[in-house]
Parts: C-alpha cells; sequence; structure tokens
C-alpha cells in the first residue's frame, strides 16, 4: 500500500473512475464556474470558485475578505453563478460550510441544510446545503 501515490497514479485512478461513470450514467459535462472580484485599484476582494457538473452546481469556496463584508458582495458574486449556471442547464447547487463560516448567508439565499457533521473540528459543524432552482425563494 502506497500512502504517497504520484502524479500519474493518481490520474489513473480518476480516470478509471470518470471512465465508470460515464458508462454507467454518460458523461458529467464538467465545466469550472470562478468568478472574481476586484476593488478600485485592482485587488482581489472576493471570489466564488465552483463549477457545473450533471445538471448541478457545487461550490468549492465563497470568500469576500473581511473589509468588505456586509457591502452585498457575497450575494452578487453567489447571484451571478446561480444565473450562470441556469444558463448550463443546472436545476440545483449544492454547498458545504462551517458553522463559523455562512450557514445563515446560505439560508438567507434560499439554500437549506440536508446534513450536519459534529465535532468537525471539536465544537463546531459542517453543513451540507442545497438550493433547488425554481424555488419560491429561488
Amino acid at each position: 500500500m502506497n500512502y504517497n501515490p504520484n502524479e500519474d497514479e493518481i490520474n489513473f485512478i480518476n480516470d478509471a473512475l470518470r471512465k465508470f461513470n460515464d458508462e454507467k450514467v454518460g458523461p458529467d459535462n464538467h465545466e469550472l464556474l470562478n468568478i472574481v472580484e476586484y476593488d478600485e485599484n485592482g485587488n482581489v476582494i472576493a471570489g466564488i470558485l465552483g463549477g457545473t457538473y450533471w445538471g448541478w452546481m457545487y461550490i468549492d469556496i465563497l470568500w469576500v475578505h473581511e473589509n468588505f463584508w456586509k457591502k452585498g458582495i457575497g450575494s452578487k458574486l453567489l447571484k451571478s453563478a446561480e444565473e450562470e449556471a441556469r444558463k448550463r442547464g443546472c436545476h440545483s447547487v449544492h454547498v458545504d460550510t462551517m458553522s463559523w463560516q455562512a450557514p445563515e448567508f446560505y439560508k438567507k439565499h434560499g439554500y437549506k441544510i440536508i446534513s450536519e457533521l459534529n465535532d468537525i473540528p471539536a465544537g463546531y459543524k459542517k453543513y451540507h446545503l442545497i438550493k433547488i432552482f425554481g424555488d419560491k425563494r429561488g
């Protein structure tokens, strides 16, 4: 057993799983969906990183520099990403967030908690949320 596979081995495993999935349900048509926001000096102040696949959008990271919190930038990024996902034919979005991060932000935007993990890290929670487009709040 190798706990440090090389890049070729990792690519082999990823390709094998991709081939298996394609044979079962067809290609996922994965496409990155990344948006960055800048200040007046061209500095990055916020961004959303994720993608789309199998009719879903996923969010890996939504980050806003703390000097720009409560100014609507996170909401603007989220809405822009959701609009692009709809154009790509997505019906839903999923995201994970930690209890000290943004569960209330996502809930405010129509996301529903579908699961939570306790004590990750100790004393905190990790939430998995989804939003289905076409929902009254969507």
